[in-house]
């Protein structure tokens, strides 16, 4: 069982990243998904310039899982329209010291 676990559902309505991430773990992941749950495209970023991906409802890539993979911080934008965005994230070690 993992002893540090999260979950939101995030609405995502700009076309460009926020200035602060909507979604912050807070610990170190040991693995993490979204889930799209609408019909816009969303792009995610995991340093709040850089786009990382995309979760198109149109095909695969609509629910996406990462193992292994050290992010804590995640920010969306949509191009057109809006959305929203299911996340979990779980891990058994290492809380973030937030600067």
């Amino acid at each position: 069982m993992s002893r540090y676990n999260y979950f939101s559902v995030v609405a995502v309505a700009d076309a460009a990243f926020p200035e602060d991430p909507q979604v912050t773990f807070n610990f170190v992941p040991d693995g993490f998904t979204f889930l799209n749950r609408g019909a816009a495209k969303i792009e995610y970023s995991f340093d709040g310039t850089t786009l990382h991906g995309d979760l198109d409802p149109a095909d695969l890539s609509e629910s996406l899982a990462f193992s292994g993979r050290i992010e804590d911080r995640i920010w969306f934008r949509v191009p057109a329209g809006g959305s929203t965005v299911r996340v979990e994230a779980w891990g058994g070690w290492g809380r973030r010291t937030l600067v």
